[in-house]
Formats: structure tokens, sequence, C-alpha cells
């Protein structure tokens, strides 16, 4: 009975040793909330910084988004496009439907270019299928989108 005691007082010292271990570590690898504020301020009411985006990222955030809209809402990427291009290339859902389906459309974005044409930006964009896509914005997040560049006149 004596022998039974003391190994169930060394396996619980063990454990308590562990315990203590595990918490030591926890508290060195686990940031700590408190110590990661210094980025926060008291703002004012509607006070921003202003964030430089680069080309490029515009070009994927407008691809990204149009790609998106193809995958989970065609109504609304077929919206997307140019109301002069989608009446001479599109003028049916449907038709647009057919297109879509038989595009092999890859999700990233190959390479771009950009150009500024009648107060437009015209970010155009290819996959690594080589599809073509034009973004022609009037502001961030204001764009219609060609599929090709020869149906209607972009620039």
């Amino acid at each position: 009975m004596e022998n039974k005691n003391f190994k169930t007082l060394i396996i619980l010292a063990i454990i308590l040793v562990l315990i203590g271990i595990s918490y030591f570590i926890l508290n060195k690898i686990i940031d700590k909330p408190q110590d990661n504020l210094e980025y926060l301020k008291d703002y004012d009411v509607n006070e921003y910084i202003a964030t430089y985006i680069s080309d490029e990222k515009m070009a994927k955030i407008y691809f990204n988004e149009f790609i998106y809209y193809i995958n989970n809402n065609l109504q609304l990427s077929y919206e997307k496009l140019n109301d002069e291009y989608k009446n001479i290339k599109f003028p049916t859902y449907d038709s647009y439907l057919v297109y879509i389906n038989n595009l092999n459309i890859s999700n990233n974005m190959k390479k771009y270019y950009k150009k500024e044409i009648d107060g437009y930006i015209i970010f155009g964009v290819y996959d690594y299928n080589d599809n073509f896509y034009a973004f022609k914005t009037k502001g961030v997040k204001q764009y219609s989108v060609y599929l090709d560049d020869s149906t209607v006149e972009i620039w």
C-alpha cells in the first residue's frame, strides 16, 4: 500500500511539473494583447489615414472581384459589363452564359497594364489562361468590364 501511495505522489509531482512548464512556455509563445496596443490611437470622428495602393494591387482587386462574381453570382458579373459592349457582344444574358461556360477561366492574374485616357483609368488584365479583362474605372470600385478589346473601342 505504501509503494502505491509513493507511485501516486511521483505521478502527481510529474503532472504538476509538466503543467508548470506548459504554462511558462505558453506565456512566452503567445503574445499578450496588451503588449501589442501601440498601434491604437484615439482617432477623432471621421478621421482616416490615406493608404497607397499600387496599380498592380488595384488591378488584382478589380480582377478578383469580377472572378468572384463569375464564380458566385453570374448575373452580377453580367451587370458589371460595359453597357455598350454588353449590348453588342452579349445582347441576352443567355448568350453571356454560353460564353462564360465555354471560357477556361483562371482565378489568378498573370499580368496587367494600366492606361489613363479621357479621365478614365483602364486596367487590362490577363489571367493564366490568357483570357483578357479590361476594367474601365471612373473611381475606386466604380468600373465596367470588357472581355475583349475588339468588340467596341475601349480607349
